[in-house]
């Protein structure tokens, strides 16, 4: 099923419909709690029996004032006071070789801004608290604005019920068959790589199907992997109430089918037509891979067949995106020695403008030594033209969904760097060497160090020119150390690091070098850091955590002109089933506030079900995992989350 509740966007909400939504919800889990399915086994087809499993994540939130209001700016004050119930329900069955499951969200507003008040409160910035001071051009910016608004809210705070994953699957030993939703990665991702990542709050995969044979002779075993559909992101972003929609001029023929139940565009009172906030991508996709004990071998490519382009880049606006690779494994060389290479071929076209078609290409290797007490890593990359498989997101609509990419080229940095800005991987050579020394029997220290040349970084390059006007060159350095105590009940690891990244050319900045003053500058960027984690067991059932990331940086474009201040510290103390945490941040941009405090508290009811009260303030800014970014928004107020498993 799939449910969009409309709201009267200038006289408030329908909390009739709020109330039914929210009482067939609870009805729906009562009745799956009532049948006793705690991963229970019931009567199934032969002698195989059903096994039921049942769990599910519900997240009850509320956004107070986020201290980020700018006179004139619609989104900086519809982002506040805004309280939603999200709600994700798994089942999952299984009977010998049988598997299915299925994912159904839910996201209820029972809070949410109006386009009349988000008008109101910026007339008031705008015109000051004397009603007197309102003029009749101020009028007519309260119309525009309000407009502006009802725009904005077309996509955001709708409330939906839809099946977010379905699949049924079919296991031997020799043949593997998924219709539905799956993940599929080829390689290092270079190819293809649709996966969950909690730390972004993604979870994309394709809605298609998937076949896998196996064939083993003698010491080999050939593998075959085909898989075709459509790309099927998330389509709820509970952290800003924004929503993916699609409508039927996005979703003809096949697309019907994949994208049945799911949501939809939502008209308002000015957009009486609304636009797709997403297209879905088809893709197909192979891999051919030769095992034997001593290396895998693979080949493997995709092709993503685009329907008109919603944002106008060069990697959503190519009808068909090609890509191939042919990787080499060696897990273990002579026993001490553990080598991976991969190189691919990228072939991006554009129908409308065939001048704009791109052909790029990419090498990644990564060398381990094992020279005990010293091991060895290192990586490197040269990318030219060679782009993340980008989504066909409307990033105007939805800049939220940005991050969405069916792809993930390997970085070659520490997984948490968010500082390969612009275009940094689609035109870049270099890579980093990381040592691993044991000098004691709990205790190890480690260093690196990242040289990388990207002519894509401080330039618009997408034609990857490789020339020294176009260069920036960055060393990444670090050393650190881990310590592990009490048995190995206690461990410890700090790092201290720092990032330099010039020009080959003058860059003319406000607030050139760090001085703040105007001028010029080969500085592009820099940063210092202290990374710390420690894990203290103190006595019985009650140990102590600590973690923090402290860094100065600079930025001569999208910084604030001179250096600033960003730090995070979360401290936490647990005692058997409960964790009581406290986190602070700062950050020294003008354009942010100052400081951010906050408390959370975790309990855990069973090994797989936990309940956990987060109160205060989030710091946003850009979020990193392996080279996948997003741009978080800055959060306060309450959240409660509860994760069960029935």
């Amino acid at each position: 099923m799939s449910l969009a509740v409309r709201r009267t966007r200038f006289c408030g909400d329908d909390q009739r419909l709020r109330l039914r939504l929210l009482w067939c919800l609870v009805s729906a889990a009562g009745m799956l709690g009532a049948t006793g399915v705690e991963a229970s086994e019931v009567a199934g087809v032969g002698e195989e029996p059903v096994r039921l499993d049942l769990s599910g994540e519900t997240s009850l939130i509320y956004n107070t004032d986020n201290r980020n209001t700018r006179p004139a700016a619609v989104g900086s004050v519809l982002d506040d006071n805004w309280g939603v119930w999200f709600n994700r329900l798994n089942l999952q069955a299984s009977s010998g070789r049988w598997r299915a499951g299925l994912r159904m969200d839910t996201a209820w507003f029972y809070s949410a801004p109006t386009p009349v008040e988000a008008g109101l409160e910026l007339l008031r910035l705008r015109a000051g608290s004397s009603p007197a001071a309102v003029t009749e051009d101020d009028g007519a910016f309260f119309v525009t604005k309000v407009l502006e608004a009802d725009r904005e809210l077309s996509t955001r705070y709708i409330n939906w019920l839809y099946p977010a994953k379905y699949y049924l699957a079919y296991d031997t030993q020799a043949l593997e068959v998924t219709v539905g939703d799956f993940y599929a990665q080829f390689g290092r991702g270079l190819v293809l790589s649709v996966r969950k990542a909690d730390e972004l709050s993604s979870d994309t995969t394709l809605r298609g199907s998937r076949l896998t044979a196996r064939v083993k002779e003698g010491p080999l075993q050939l593998k075959l992997t085909g898989v075709g559909g459509s790309m099927n992101p998330l389509r709820l972003d509970p952290s800003s109430g924004r929503y993916l929609g699609v409508n039927g001029s996005v979703t003809p023929g096949f697309f019907a089918a994949t994208e049945a139940l799911m949501p939809r565009a939502i008209d308002s009172f000015s957009v009486p037509q609304p636009m797709p906030g997403y297209a879905p991508d088809a893709l197909v996709g192979a891999q051919i891979e030769v095992s034997h004990k001593e290396f895998q071998f693979a080949v493997q490519g995709s092709l993503l067949d685009r329907q008109r382009a919603l944002t106008a880049d060069i990697v959503r606006t190519a009808d068909t995106l090609r890509t191939g690779s042919v990787s080499l494994n060696v897990p273990t060389l002579g026993k001490h020695v553990a080598l991976y290479v991969e190189g691919a071929g990228q072939q991006l076209q554009h129908s409308q403008a065939p001048d704009t078609d791109l052909e790029g290409h990419a090498l990644y290797g990564a060398l381990t030594l094992l020279l005990a007490p010293v091991n060895v890593t290192v990586e490197g990359k040269s990318f030219r033209r060679f782009f993340p498989l980008l989504g066909n997101v409307d990033l105007a609509r939805a800049p939220e969904f940005g991050s969405v990419q069916y792809s993930a080229p390997p970085t070659t940095e520490a997984f948490w760097v968010d500082t390969e800005f612009n275009g940094f991987g689609s035109c870049v050579t270099g890579g980093r060497a990381k040592a691993d020394v044991q000098v004691g029997k709990n205790e190890s220290v480690f260093a690196w160090l990242g040289r990388y040349s990207s002519w894509a970084e401080s330039v618009a390059n997408e034609r990857c020119h490789v020339a020294d006007s176009n260069l920036n060159r960055v060393w990444d350095m670090a050393v650190g150390l881990e310590i592990a105590s009490q048995r190995r009940r206690s461990r410890a690891q700090a790092t201290v690091g720092a990032r330099i990244d010039d020009t080959d050319r003058e860059l003319s900045v406000a607030g050139g070098g760090t001085s703040g003053t105007s001028g010029t500058t080969q500085i592009f960027y820099r940063e210092s850091y202290v990374r710390y984690e420690v894990s203290r067991w103190l006595a019985r059932d009650w140990s102590l955590s600590l973690q923090g990331w402290y860094r100065r940086r600079y930025q001569a474009f999208g910084g604030p002109g001179d250096a600033y201040y960003q730090g995070t510290q979360s401290s936490g103390i647990a005692w058997s089933k409960l964790t009581l945490a406290f986190g602070f941040d700062y950050d020294t941009d003008p354009r942010t506030p100052d400081t951010y405090f906050n408390g959370q508290l975790t309990y855990r009811l069973a090994a797989d079900s936990s309940l956990s009260l987060f109160a205060g303030q989030r710091r946003g800014g850009l979020q990193c995992v392996a080279g996948v970014c997003r741009v978080q928004g800055p959060f306060e107020g309450a959240r409660l989350d509860i994760s069960t498993r029935l």
